[in-house]
């Protein structure tokens, strides 16, 4: 799955201070297996989205993220919660 890199260069974003921002899966220092499967997927890079919310649901922060339809919501939260049970 690849998310259009063009259209988030175009997209203004908000986010909240002191929120870091992982320019690949791998910073977010996910286990393994589960970075394995991200790449399997079919995933390169984590869109802005991703890049900033995934950290935030694996330190166990209350998290509301908007983005445009398409841009890797539900995969954010999914990698968050995978990441937290494993």
């Amino acid at each position: 799955m690849e998310f259009d890199k063009e259209l988030d260069k175009e997209l203004t974003f908000k986010t909240s201070k002191n929120v870091p921002v992982s320019a690949t899966f791998e910073e977010m220092d996910l286990k393994d297996d589960l970075l394995r499967g991200i790449y399997n997927y079919g995933f390169e890079s984590p869109s802005a989205i991703q890049s900033r919310a995934i950290t935030q649901i694996i330190s166990g922060r209350d998290t509301i993220a908007q983005a445009q339809s398409g841009t890797g919501k539900t995969a954010t939260f999914s990698i968050g919660m995978l990441e937290g049970i494993g």
